[in-house]
């Protein structure tokens, strides 16, 4: 057989099989080329949004600002008029806090922003506890369980103005989360 008879018989036999691999091998290869470009765009992209959306730009930071300035104003000028809780006695407020199921007495509480502050806390019923959310007392463990009879005397200085809320921090009952009161340091 010379070489013609045999690419015949080649086509005869097989020739639609060898045209459509290497229709297959060619058609892989394109997607494969256009499955690394999607990918290399990806990777491109991402990074670019994901840093863009990360980013503050200067005038969202200044607004952010703007509005906690505001409420920040909007309470010193609220309590601005209404008299300070306690009594000053040798140059230190003085405050007296009782402690009922479930609720604080006074349930507001102003000083001044400076002041050295000395809390007497009671417990009147059952054992409570006492934190100002967010304001950080020094030497003092908001786990500590003042027991009824047992007052605990805390003493601080108020150095940042602001409103918080104070809470009962030991479980004292059904309605222990609804126990709270508002501390103002204008």
């Amino acid at each position: 057989m010379d070489r013609k008879t045999i690419w015949k018989h080649v086509k005869k036999h097989s020739g639609k099989n060898i045209n459509s691999k290497y229709s297959k091998v060619s058609s892989m290869k394109g997607q494969i080329i256009k499955k690394f470009g999607a990918i290399m765009l990806l990777l491109l992209i991402v990074p670019m949004l994901v840093l863009s959306g990360c980013s503050s730009g200067s005038g969202e930071v200044d607004i952010v600002a703007l509005k906690a300035q505001k409420l920040i104003d909007y309470h010193a000028d609220k309590y601005k008029d209404v008299e300070a809780t306690g009594e000053i006695i040798d140059g230190v407020r003085h405050i007296n806090i009782k402690a009922y199921q479930f609720y604080f007495e006074p349930t507001l509480i102003i000083v001044n922003k400076g002041e050295k502050i000395k809390l007497t806390i009671e417990a009147i019923d059952v054992p409570h506890g006492f934190e100002i959310e967010g304001f950080m007392i020094p030497n003092y463990d908001i786990e500590t369980k003042i027991r009824p009879g047992f007052p605990l005397e805390i003493e601080f200085t108020a150095d940042e103005k602001g409103v918080w809320d104070f809470i009962c921090t030991i479980y004292c009952g059904f309605a222990h989360s609804t126990m709270k009161g508002t501390w103002v340091t204008r």
